[in-house]
């Protein structure tokens, strides 16, 4: 009994329980990014929703760049078309 009075013992439980606890939480995270990587790659991942998202924003910006470019060719034609 007088081993559990030795601070050797103490420090090497406080130890080993250290590294216990270390690599079951590893391995806990390990198996919850693994389960979110194959529930991802089964539903199709976000970058489906992402690419429609992109998608649509694009084709906004594109009209409104059309839109922009008729009218500074509006503009273009009118400094273009001065009498002299």
């Amino acid at each position: 009994m007088e081993i559990f009075y030795s601070l050797w013992f103490w420090i090497a439980i406080i130890a080993v329980t250290g590294i216990i606890a270390g690599v079951i939480t590893n391995a806990v995270n390990k198996r919850a990014e693994t389960a979110k990587y194959v529930a991802d790659a089964h539903a199709g991942g976000d970058y489906r929703a992402l690419a429609e998202q992109t998608l649509e924003a694009n084709q906004v910006l594109i009209q409104r760049l059309d839109a922009v470019e008729q009218r500074l060719a509006g503009v273009e034609k009118t400094l273009t078309d001065i009498p002299q």
